[in-house]
């Protein structure tokens, strides 16, 4: 049984379900004869020689009741799988019933030898995904998949559906789970998702190139070093630089790799707007749409790589939490100006990260950062505070009181010498910790008072990023559009 305070049983026809695409028994029909191959072609593991008939029957010189057998066997296994597959099809149903004191549960039934039925309150859904693997894509098909405020383990996906269906199917789950919280409105009249932003491919590229340059440039700069050293005869050197080749070029084929993935997953990027809060959709091989509940946003970044900082760029990401135990980081803007990416949020959050007074770590901090220290900072807003960061790369992290599982504050031996201690705001696991790095003692124990002090106020009457008793953020508040984005 999927979600928390799920209602009773409750019983239903197998007319009443309705069927996932017929198609789908295709899609795991492949995995069973996937696994079927796999077995078998383990138990020729010690006896290769066995596999040489298929060989011989493309050329033409087996014996045909060899062939015939193989043939056979064949066909009989995948009659079978896609037998099994069909039958497991046709066990599976949903359906959507009215509850006459909620808005509605999520009937799933599924299994053929092993019967599993799952209830779903659609008031615990945190948000509905729309996404579509590379085959499911070619196909037109997609898949649904409810995220549960009890988190990952209570989700549910219902794999596959036509593409127009799933689109239909969400906006019925969404105007159920808005039905509770619209206080007597029509959840019919619920407004379009409005297009907030988009980033074009060749722009994502070009930010990921730029992004990994740096370490592309001293890998050349390595290169350069050892062509060097063997021209001028220092062989022993030579050796040494050519060893530590390998463990760097490995690292940039790790960084490349993650540029490759970092494109195929964002491109074709667009950000949308929603009543509960806001939806992206990306990708080119597969498409991910996901929705993003502010309520469950446990904090926001903004990066400024070094080249990027020449162009004016900024990428926007944030920790969404499906449970306390749950978090992942999500792509908010994989990259936009910066004007933009600090209006994004603003209006997502309420904060100004160019706003409010910058408590900056004192000159000592540079015995310990000589090259960052001046970067180092805090900034203490209404409802959450911002830590900043980074020579090369400027991070400035967001996180609201609210959130905060505890502050506490940690020396290391050296910092000791130096009269020097680092805060820390501990949030759900999953989140960076939020740091204020190389303060005073004095200074470190008055911030951990004061962040500490915030922290209990606004946890016993904010459960939102906003740290007000609404969900939206004051910005957005009476704003009819959001900032404009168009990369």
């Amino acid at each position: 049984m999927s979600g928390t305070d799920a209602p009773p049983h409750q019983d239903i026809s197998p007319n009443q379900l309705r069927r996932l695409h017929p198609l789908t028994p295709v899609f795991r029909s492949w995995r069973m004869l996937g696994a079927i191959v796999a077995i078998g072609l383990g138990g020729f593991r010690d006896d290769l020689d066995r596999l040489r008939f298929f060989w011989d029957a493309v050329q033409g010189q087996a014996e045909l009741s060899v062939l015939f057998k193989a043939v056979g066997a064949l066909l009989v296994v995948a009659v079978v799988v896609v037998a099994a597959a069909w039958l497991s099809w046709r066990a599976t149903g949903f359906a959507i019933v009215d509850d006459t004191t909620g808005p509605g549960t999520l009937l799933y039934h599924r299994g053929l030898l092993v019967r599993q039925r799952s209830q779903v309150r659609l008031n615990r859904v945190q948000s509905v995904d729309v996404n579509q693997p590379l085959i499911a894509r070619l196909c037109g098909l997609a898949v649904v998949r409810l995220e549960m405020a009890a988190g990952g383990g209570a989700s549910v996906a219902l794999a596959y559906l036509g593409l127009k269906e799933a689109w239909a199917l969400r906006e019925e789950i969404i105007r159920h789970t808005s039905a509770s919280s619209e206080h007597g409105h029509d959840p019919a009249t619920r407004p379009a998702d409005e297009l907030v932003a988009t980033v074009s491919t060749p722009r994502l590229v070009q930010a990921n190139l730029l992004d990994g340059a740096p370490v592309l440039v001293l890998f050349l700069l390595w290169l350069l070093l050892l062509v060097g050293l063997g021209l001028s005869g220092y062989s022993g050197a030579l050796v040494a630089g050519i060893a530590a080749v390998v463990p760097i070029s490995l690292a940039i084929l790790v960084q490349l790799r993650k540029q490759v993935v970092s494109v195929l997953h964002d491109a074709d990027f667009r950000l949308y707007r929603t009543d509960r809060g806001i939806r992206t959709s990306a990708g080119l091989t597969s498409t991910i749409n996901r929705t993003i509940d502010t309520d469950r946003i446990q904090g926001v970044r903004m990066e400024e790589p070094l080249l990027w900082r020449r162009l004016g760029w900024a990428r926007v990401e944030v920790d969404v939490a499906g449970a306390a135990d749950a978090v992942n980081a999500a792509s908010l803007m994989p990259v936009a100006d910066r004007a933009d990416a600090v209006a994004l949020v603003l209006t997502i959050t309420g904060v100004d990260l160019d706003g409010g007074d910058v408590r900056p770590a004192g000159a000592r901090a540079s015995s310990l950062d000589p090259l960052g220290w001046r970067f180092l900072g805090v900034v203490l807003h209404p409802h959450g505070a911002v830590s900043r960061r980074g020579r090369w790369r400027r991070v400035q992290a967001f996180v609201p009181y609210a959130r905060a599982q505890s502050v506490s504050v940690q020396q290391g031996w050296l910092q000791r010498r130096l009269g020097l201690a680092s805060v820390f705001m501990d949030m759900p696991v999953g989140v960076e910790r939020w740091p204020a790095s190389h303060r005073g003692v004095a200074e470190a124990g008055a911030l951990v008072d004061e962040l500490a002090g915030r922290a209990r106020t606004h946890r016993s009457t904010v459960s939102g990023i906003t740290g007000g008793a609404a969900s939206t953020p004051p910005s957005a508040q009476g704003s009819d559009s959001p900032v404009a984005l168009t990369q």
